[in-house]
């Protein structure tokens, strides 16, 4: 099993997380969207900066291990509203992990994501947690949701916090 530690993106980290979403998820999205990395790396620089600034708005998380590399990292961000409803939700942006791990590395990597998500969503006093795929293989992603007490439908997963767990960490 690899060591690796989580804490929050700097900009130093901008390059590995874009080179990530471009050699594992790029084929995922190629053929509805044009990719551009510049455009990738614009918006996660501006999220860095946010979560800096605004830290109960924004979170982007890195996984490293003890060398440096990247293994995985995630970005929610705060703020965000269904269209049928005026309660706040934190929407889960990018769940990435390193393809060329194992399964069970990957799946120990996306438990601690769920975890982060709903630490975040207590700090920014948020209690709706909403997080999505498009990837073709999403079976075990959304699996994971739902044991995890996420409400799973299609390919999103809602997850209420209750009342008692959505207060602010002070």
């Amino acid at each position: 099993m690899i060591n690796y530690t989580w804490h929050q993106a700097t900009i130093l980290d901008l390059d590995a997380i874009v080179e990530m979403a471009q050699k594992h998820f790029q084929q995922e999205i190629d053929t509805i969207y044009t990719p551009d990395p510049r455009a990738y790396a614009r918006n996660v620089t501006y999220a860095i900066v946010n979560q800096h600034y605004s830290p109960n708005a924004e979170l982007l998380a890195v996984a490293k291990d003890a060398e440096g590399q990247l293994l995985a990292y995630t970005w929610a961000k705060a703020r965000d509203y269904a269209a049928w409803s005026d309660d706040e939700m934190i929407v889960i942006r990018m769940a990435h992990v390193d393809l060329q791990l194992s399964s069970r590395q990957r799946l120990r990597l996306i438990q601690d994501m769920l975890q982060i998500w709903e630490n975040f969503a207590r700090f920014a006093n948020v209690k709706i947690i909403c997080s999505t795929t498009m990837r073709d293989d999403q079976g075990a992603f959304l699996k994971l949701h739902a044991k995890n007490g996420y409400t799973v439908r299609g390919s999103y997963a809602y997850k209420k916090l209750n009342p008692t767990q959505a207060t602010p960490a002070n």
